[in-house]
């Protein structure tokens, strides 16, 4: 589904409007919304009224399988990332049918996407200062918010490296799978680094665990 640039509050208004049965998971679900499996090691679950920070190789990618299995059961909007492959979406897991793809990530759009919608993927294009702004929204709201290629004001971060892709065998064969080192950063005096790495994607097309996550310091803030 498309959102025009110029409308987007009232089109996507109108589309919650529309759908049968549509309401905010935040009213219905348990606490977080779930991650896959391979996840899990890194952080527990999708809290509400959080900001995720998505860098590094494959970030868009990484985005998308973090959210795929939230995405079953919560309708998500995906902003700021117009040329986006739903293919290529759903085949890391995420539910097209109960996406919203909004061209724009500026201060109003994020704002209408984050009233509506319990989990948002974007690319946001605005200043700091509106980033803290949406923020404070994000977390009266109850929405998850992931943001590709920019951290500012996340309370977790994922960083990936390392890319390395298999599949061609002296010369021959077709790149299938890439092996990514993906680093979790948390804030807080409680928070923790760790570090694990992950198939994505694995030979199926999904994201799967390559090793065990391995715990790497204690942050004191």
């Amino acid at each position: 589904m498309m959102v025009g640039p110029m409308s987007a509050l009232e089109r996507v208004r109108a589309l919650l409007a529309e759908a049968p049965g549509l309401g905010r998971a935040s009213d219905l679900a348990p606490t977080q919304l779930p991650v896959a499996d391979a996840f899990t090691p890194l952080l527990p679950g999708l809290r509400p009224g959080s900001v995720l920070g998505v860098t590094g190789t494959g970030a868009t990618s990484l985005a998308l399988a973090l959210v795929a299995r939230a995405s079953t059961d919560s309708w998500t909007a995906v902003a700021g990332m117009p040329a986006l492959s739903l293919v290529a979406a759903s085949e890391l897991g995420v539910a097209i049918d109960r996406v919203v793809v909004v061209p724009e990530a500026g201060i109003d759009a994020l704002a209408a996407v984050v009233d509506a919608f319990d989990l948002v993927v974007a690319r946001p294009a605005m200043a700091a200062r509106d980033i803290r702004k949406l923020h404070a929204r994000i977390r009266e709201r109850d929405a998850v918010v992931v943001w590709i290629g920019n951290t500012t004001e996340a309370d977790l971060r994922l960083e990936s490296s390392t890319a390395q892709w298999h599949g061609i065998d002296d010369g021959h064969g077709y790149l299938r799978a890439r092996k990514l080192t993906v680093t979790a950063v948390g804030r807080g005096s409680a928070a923790q680094t760790k570090r694990t790495t992950l198939w994505l994607p694995d030979d199926e097309g999904g994201v799967s665990t390559a090793t065990d996550v391995v715990p790497l310091m204690r942050r004191t803030g």
